[in-house]
Order: C-alpha cells, then sequence, then structure tokens
C-alpha cells in the first residue's frame, strides 16, 4: 500500500529531523510518500528537511509563505499523490513509534472496508536521540485524544471530508475529526500507541488561550451543521486530571 504522511513544519528545525527520521525507519510497512510543508519558517526547517530529502527519495518539501497550520496542511492534500491508499500525519515535533504503520496496515489489508485505524498516543517531555523514542528519564502519559497523527485514515474517508478551515488556527484537527466521524466512517480503535506527542514550551497548543477559543469554534460548528457534535465512544479518554498534569510539563 502506498501511504501519503502529511507534515507541517514551522521553525521546527530542533526535532523535524528526529520525526522525519522515526518515519523513515518504518519503510518496511510499505510505499511511503512524506510530504513537508514548510510554512514560511525563518530558522533552517528547510534547510534540514533538503538535506534529508537527498538522502531519501520518500521525502518531497514544499514550501509556502507562512499562513498558518491550516494552510499547510492543505497544501499537502493538494500534493498528495492520485494512487495514495492510506493517508496519515505527524506533526514536526512529533515522533513516531517504530511498526506502528506495519501494524496498521495489517488491518487495512485484512478488511476492505476498514476506513481508518484510531490509535493511543504516548505524551511525552525527553527524547533519546539514538532510539528516535522518550527517553528513560521522560515522563510519560498513555492516552487517547483528539489528535489527527492517532488515526491512519484510508484515502476515500479525506476525499470525503475536503480541506481543512483555514480560518482557524488551532484546533483544526478537533474540526476536521468531528467532520471525519460525521461520516460514521467504519473504524478500529486500536490499543498500540501511534504516535509519541512530544509536550515542549513553544509548541502550538501552548497558547491555552487561543487554543480554547478556537476548540469552542469548531465545536459550534459541527453543531450547526449537525445539530449534536460528538465523537465515537473511545475516542477521547483523557481526564481533566491527567490533561492538566500533562500541560504543567511545560510550566
Amino acid at each position: 500500500m502506498k501511504i501519503s504522511i502529511h507534515m507541517p513544519a514551522y521553525n521546527a528545525e530542533a526535532t523535524i529531523g528526529s520525526a522525519l527520521k522515526s518515519l523513515l525507519r518504518q519503510r518496511d510497512a510499505g510505499e511511503f510518500d512524506i510530504i513537508v510543508v514548510d510554512d514560511g519558517s525563518t530558522d533552517c526547517t528547510r534547510e534540514i528537511v533538503a538535506a534529508l530529502a537527498t538522502r531519501a527519495s520518500e521525502i518531497r518539501l514544499i514550501g509556502i509563505d507562512h499562513g498558518g497550520i491550516s494552510k499547510a496542511r492543505n497544501a499537502a492534500l493538494r500534493a498528495m499523490a492520485p494512487d495514495a491508499d492510506l493517508v496519515g500525519f505527524l506533526d514536526a515535533d512529533d515522533l513516531c513509534p517504530e511498526r506502528r504503520y506495519a501494524h496498521d496496515v495489517e488491518l487495512f489489508e485484512a478488511d476492505p472496508a476498514l476506513d481508518l485505524v484510531y490509535s493511543k498516543i504516548r505524551f511525552f517531555d525527553r527524547e533519546d536521540p539514538e532510539t528516535l523514542s522518550p527517553s528513560v528519564d521522560s515522563r510519560l502519559l498513555d492516552e487517547r485524544t483528539v489528535h489527527l497523527s492517532a488515526g491512519l485514515y484510508r484515502r476515500r474517508v479525506l476525499d470525503r471530508t475536503g480541506r481543512f478551515d483555514e480560518s482557524l488556527t488551532q484546533a483544526e484537527d478537533t474540526d476536521y475529526l468531528l467532520r471525519i466521524f460525521e461520516q460514521q466512517p467504519k473504524h478500529v480503535l486500536s490499543d498500540e500507541i501511534g504516535v509519541f506527542y512530544r509536550k515542549h514550551r513553544g509548541g502550538i497548543t501552548e497558547n491555552r488561550v487561543e487554543a480554547r477559543r478556537e476548540l469552542m469554534r469548531a465545536f459550534f460548528r459541527a453543531h450547526r451543521r449537525s445539530g449534536k457534535p460528538s465523537l465515537p465512544d473511545g475516542i477521547v479518554t483523557i481526564t481533566a486530571e491527567h490533561l492538566a498534569e500533562v500541560q504543567s510539563w511545560v510550566g
């Protein structure tokens, strides 16, 4: 199967090399097409990606003027190869666990009607650069929450869902997932860890006032569309207590 993986990036020079390497070690899962959209970075993000792309033909680098994460995600959607079977996402400051994609691909191959696999997230705050995973002294929390990278999606699902809402500066993933699940796709909740989610200062979700405002906008829009916005049981398991604990890691 051909897997299109989308990575928006803005001033991610400290982490994007690890993020891409964590994908490239999984070449045995299928044919990868990794689309990195540089959203007008002012650091060395673009140079790091370009250097890796000279050694890994799976990586495609697209540069756009800075316009925000939704615009970058839409640029990746437009650039997606027409023969992509599955679509995944990975943010430039996160890591992809070993064999994550191989596990998910097996599920898709076994069931042609399956639309998406949704996995757990491991929050962490310290990386082991050798293993491209949380270090032994990292704080950890395994939960299920709203995060695009937790899912691997059949191409047809995204074709039906359309583009990301470029008026949202955050919570574009919540809005998109609400729109996906409004279609009642056939899905599997996997107990595997699908993404290592890095908590650090400077992450986009650390602007908490903006994050809450945009989240409310996403749910309000879903309410207008369907009258009762909701996600399937089990998609979100993280408690308010655990969420506060993770937020405390970055002060």
